[in-house]
């Protein structure tokens, strides 16, 4: 019989390196927690895994931007809420206009008060939201503008509403169209004006101005009818009401409009939380080290190795003589 130690040694070698090349292999799985660290170990499994991550990323984004939205969208609803506050102070004060017997002084008060609450509603609809992007003056710079003459307020804003990808075929509107709002574009009520027209009528007189006798008197001017007068100014209270509903309807739909897009921001943002969980699954069971398996081949393997080597120890002490016995 003739043995071949050269041969001997070369298989010993070959099988304690796939041995240690196992434990090796097993001992970073079990370190990093990870079974899949290079794309060789599985070319498929890491391709899979490279758009898994990928996709990932993109809804990292998508999160993100959904969070912008709902801050965006709740700064729009503050905003249409403190106009709708001044609107109904705007009611309550034509009301009482159009109800009580009022005296000069009364409506001169009431004009103040007017003006001060148009100014308070130029400064909401020319509100800048947290990208310091007008809320409701789509992609330009300023939504209002008072002229510097006539005080006339107008909307200098535009319709290109911007726009915020949160999914992979979905965006949303973050900003409001100004001009339906507030300056009664498409048939609506023009705010600004509305309040100019109330102004106006509580400069109107309603009774008989009193003569000042240093003032001489004008043959040719008609008599004051006081009726008449009445009248028109109750026309215009009346009038002012009836376009306050208008206005109102006008911003009631925006915050509704404004309400059911956040509405679908909580529903986007469920559907990429649970997508997420699905992709993370996925990920894992391509990725992940399973730790008792893993740990229980790698106790194995090290028993093997150990065993191997103690049995090459020990047939490589052997003598001829000893193996002849």
């Amino acid at each position: 019989m003739q043995i071949s130690t050269a041969n001997f040694y070369n298989r010993a070698s070959s099988q304690m390196g796939r041995l240690n090349s196992d434990l090796n292999r097993l001992n970073t799985d079990l370190s990093t927690q990870k079974r899949l660290n290079v794309a060789s170990q599985d070319s498929t499994s890491w391709m899979m895994l490279g758009g898994i991550k990928k996709d990932e990323a993109d809804s990292a984004a998508f999160r993100s931007n959904i969070t912008l939205s709902r801050g965006l969208l709740a700064q729009a609803d503050t905003a249409l809420d403190n106009a709708d506050e001044r609107l109904v102070r705007v009611r309550e004060l034509a009301t009482r206009a159009g109800t009580e017997t009022l005296n000069a002084k009364d409506k001169a008060a009431i004009a103040t008060e007017l003006s001060q609450i148009r100014d308070g509603l130029m400064s909401i609809a020319n509100s800048r939201d947290v990208r310091d992007h007008p809320v409701f003056g789509g992609t330009g710079d300023v939504a209002f503008t008072k002229d510097a003459t006539t005080g006339a307020i107008t909307y200098t804003g535009n319709q290109s509403i911007a726009n915020v990808r949160i999914g992979d075929a979905s965006d949303i509107q973050v900003g409001i169209d100004g001009g339906r709002v507030f300056s009664g574009a498409n048939g609506g009520v023009d705010i600004f004006a509305l309040i100019d027209d109330l102004k106006t009528a509580m400069e109107m007189p309603t009774d008989k101005p009193v003569v000042d006798p240093n003032v001489p008197v004008d043959p040719l001017a008609p008599p004051f009818d006081a009726e008449a007068a009445r009248k028109a100014y109750t026309t215009k209270i009346s009038t002012a009401l009836t376009k306050l509903d208008t206005a109102e309807a006008q911003i009631t739909s925006a915050r509704a409009a404004n309400g059911a897009r956040a509405a679908r921001l909580e529903i986007e943002s469920s559907q990429l939380e649970n997508i997420g969980i699905d992709r993370e699954e996925a990920r894992s069971a391509l990725e992940d080290t399973d730790i008792a398996t893993t740990m229980v081949e790698f106790q194995k393997t090290l028993t093997i190795l150990n065993a191997t080597q103690a049995t090459i120890s020990k047939l490589s002490g052997l003598s001829l003589f000893n193996y002849l016995k």
